[in-house]
């Protein structure tokens, strides 16, 4: 009868307790990093990274009001031989400021309209590239001017437009 007893004995005795796979700062630590990132995701909505509509109006307006200053101050030629130091000092503001734009995310209520504005945007700081090209390779300054004012007017028109849409003056040309 021992050897019952001693089963029975087995059996009473609570099982032996397990060691902890992590100690208890560890897990204090896995909570704590949990927890932050449950803070993270709140904070920032769960969503898709876009900006708010007001932060878009803000960051874009920075830009734009930024790329404004310092174009503004590129002096104007005097004689045509300028010409392409001038719209060469020009894009060296408007490539940086458009390519900051486009890295912007809108909200997908603007996201459309915003996309499209960037994109006039972009449009401009080419047709100015394509001309400064044409005026380094030789084509009459005068001409090229003419010809880039002609095909940069709807397509300023159209950006103004989408810009005044949004609410972001300072990206409206002059």
């Amino acid at each position: 009868m021992s050897t019952r007893r001693a089963a029975e004995d087995r059996r009473r005795r609570p099982a032996p307790q397990r060691r902890p796979v992590l100690s208890p700062g560890a897990r204090i630590a896995i909570g704590a990093v949990v927890a932050l990132i449950v803070l993270v995701l709140l904070v920032r909505g769960c969503g898709d990274g876009s900006l708010s509509a007001d932060e878009l109006r803000s960051q874009a307006g920075e830009i734009c009001a930024s790329a404004n200053a310092v174009t503004d101050r590129v002096a104007v030629p005097n004689a045509p031989s300028g010409g392409e130091r001038f719209l060469r000092e020009g894009l060296a503001q408007l490539r940086p400021a458009s390519a900051r734009l486009a890295a912007l995310k809108a909200p997908e209520q603007l996201r459309d309209r915003y996309e499209r504005a960037v994109a006039l945007t972009r449009q401009e700081v080419r047709l100015i590239d394509d001309t400064t090209r044409a005026i380094a390779g030789g084509e009459d300054v005068i001409d090229a001017f003419a010809a880039l004012q002609a095909q940069l007017a709807p397509v300023l028109n159209e950006a103004n437009a989408a810009w005044r849409t949004l609410e972001i003056p300072a990206c409206v040309r002059r």
